[in-house]
């Protein structure tokens, strides 16, 4: 779900053969949206420095283990693409993940999801700040949608005064994730000479290798739980469909439908996170937070459409003045 798997992807979607891109596409961001449930659902056995190292530890070996002939021939491209790798590596994966899981031992999976899935708006704002110009109406108005659906999500079971300050907490690192995701999205672009599985085995790598002293304090000092069969299924998933899967999955997929596509079915995820937590997790899901999901999902939507728009006029003026 970042820029750096998507730059080059094509703009225009086919018009052939989508049904399994597209499928695709539907079992990425619903992996993406299990990794939430399954975040919240670990909060009691697994603090989310865990987490986080469990999970790209696993990731890491896996992209290596299915694509180690090509990550050897691509090493030699490592170091002209270092500080992307590194900052991916921190901030894409260790700092946002551990964000997010900070967030769900903190409140429900539903709000986590759909505070994060307003992502697109943060990078439209911030792109708009950087180029000194308001966002178009149509944006505005996409905006003014996925906040209003975030208010309601959020507050749907009661008024915000009956929060306490875990829950607080939560918030404030769900938004911090979705900063720290932003930030990512905006400057870390596919890596020149390197696969998109040498890139996320490049950072996964540099991710648990920051994680890992900070791991062996936390378990020095506090322990770990010894997985059962279920916790151990449930980390399993974690690295491996909620990581090399689906984003094995997203990248096919946006090959074959384009970009925008694309960004279309990650609208999904906090709908999709809403669903299963409900399902799994119990969590009740009020009439306002469904009115408030489908106004995230129109919102982020309209984003995304008018935001494709822009880049393709943009385009079509650059091949103009050549």
């Amino acid at each position: 779900m970042s820029d750096h798997r998507i730059s080059n992807a094509a703009f225009a979607p086919a018009t052939r053969h989508l049904l399994l891109p597209c499928a695709g596409l539907v079992l990425a961001t619903l992996a993406w949206a299990g990794n939430a449930v399954i975040g919240r659902d670990l909060r009691h056995l697994y603090d989310p420095l865990q987490l986080t190292f469990y999970r790209w530890c696993m990731a890491c070996i896996c992209f290596y283990l299915i694509n180690f002939k090509e990550i050897g021939a691509e090493l030699k491209y490592v170091r002209r693409n270092i500080s992307r790798l590194v900052m991916g590596g921190i901030c894409g994966m260790a700092g946002y993940h551990l964000l997010q899981y900070y967030a769900l031992a903190r409140m429900p999976a539903s709000e986590v999801a759909v505070i994060i899935g307003m992502t697109p708006v943060t990078v439209t704002v911030a792109e708009a700040f950087l180029r000194r110009a308001w966002p178009a109406p149509t944006v505005m108005l996409g905006i003014a949608l996925g906040l209003v659906g975030v208010w309601l999500v959020c507050h749907g079971n009661g008024p915000a005064a009956s929060r306490d300050a875990l829950s607080w907490a939560g918030i404030a690192a769900a938004v911090a994730a979705m900063l720290c995701w932003s930030f990512y999205s905006m400057r870390v672009t596919r890596c020149e000479g390197l696969s998109p599985m040498t890139t996320m085995f490049c950072m996964a790598f540099v991710s648990s290798a920051v994680l890992l002293p900070f791991f062996l304090y936390d378990v020095a000092v506090g322990g770990t739980s010894v997985p059962t069969l279920r916790s151990g299924a449930q980390l399993l998933y974690l690295g491996i469909p909620a990581s090399v899967v689906a984003y094995a999955l997203y990248d096919r997929g946006i090959e074959r439908v384009g970009r925008v596509t694309g960004a279309q079915f990650n609208c999904l995820i906090p709908a999709f996170a809403s669903a299963l937590a409900a399902l799994f997790l119990g969590e009740a899901i009020t009439e306002r937070q469904i009115i408030g999901l489908f106004s995230v999902v129109i919102g982020l939507n309209v984003v995304v459409l008018r935001k494709s728009r822009e880049m393709s006029h943009s385009r079509t003026l650059g091949r103009v003045e050549k």
